[in-house]
């Protein structure tokens, strides 16, 4: 029997159709919205992920945002330590 993946769980905000600005936009709307915005997850669909089933979507989006939280981008990280 197969268990339920604990990934989908996770607040997952797909945007489908939507420009580089728009989703800026939806992004400063929703995050004051939660205690924890961090712990969104927003994802703008690809060629790949439209044809993906979406639970596996979610667990691949689930990881990738575990993996950058613990590996923040160095341009993340540069500005982090240079805001101290």
């Amino acid at each position: 029997m197969n268990e339920r993946p604990k990934e989908l769980d996770n607040k997952v905000i797909i945007l489908n159709g939507f420009s580089y600005e728009e989703i800026n936009s939806i992004m400063r709307a929703v995050k004051p919205l939660f205690e924890n915005p961090r712990d969104l997850i927003f994802a703008k669909t690809t060629e790949k992920s439209v044809e993906m089933v979406l639970k596996d979507l979610i667990v691949d989006m689930s990881q990738d945002h575990e993996y950058l939280k613990k590996n923040p981008p160095a341009a993340i990280k540069k500005k982090s330590t240079s805001d101290e």
